[in-house]
């Protein structure tokens, strides 16, 4: 797997996690998590994830 791929992987991980261990539901799209250097939310990160699919 690429390393990018792995980097955006781990992202979603870590915003999954994060929105579990809350004790209510959020909505990955106001959810942020820190990747490249800078705090992304999912819309950020959908739009990397869709992005990066293409390139494959």
């Amino acid at each position: 797997m690429s390393d990018r791929k792995t980097v955006l992987l781990r992202a979603c991980l870590d915003m999954l996690r994060k929105i579990e261990a809350n004790g209510y539901v959020l909505s990955p799209f106001e959810t942020t998590v820190h990747y490249d250097g800078a705090d992304c939310d999912g819309a950020c990160l959908m739009e990397d994830i869709a992005s990066e699919l293409e390139d494959s």
